[in-house]
């Protein structure tokens, strides 16, 4: 396995879990951060609350924001899925993954 396999591999891995744990627990806090920004600080969004746009009223919920972030972690294993055929690197199931740090902001 190359270094860009295992890395791919260990992001597959990664992204399994953090899918797996939304789709279980349908309250889990979601974290956020913005990209491109090293001065802007994590944001973690909870069941009941949501994001105000700074100019309207409109609002994106946690539901939203949870069915948006499980799409595309589901997006980005299919592209990982497809890369990785072939290899071991997407073949071990969810039981055997170890979770990573699971710490709230």
């Amino acid at each position: 396995m190359t270094d860009s396999t295992k890395a791919l591999g260990i992001e597959y891995h990664r992204i399994a879990m953090h899918l797996n744990l939304l789709e279980k627990d349908a309250t889990h806090p979601l974290d956020f951060k913005v990209e491109a920004s090293n001065t802007s600080p994590s944001m973690v969004l909870r069941a009941g609350q949501g994001l105000r746009s700074a100019h309207s009223d409109v609002s994106l919920g946690y539901e939203l924001m949870r069915q948006v972030m499980m799409e595309a972690l589901r997006a980005r294993l299919s592209e990982l899925d497809e890369k990785l055929v072939g290899t071991e690197g997407g073949n071990k199931p969810i039981e055997k993954l170890q979770y990573g740090d699971q710490t709230e902001a």
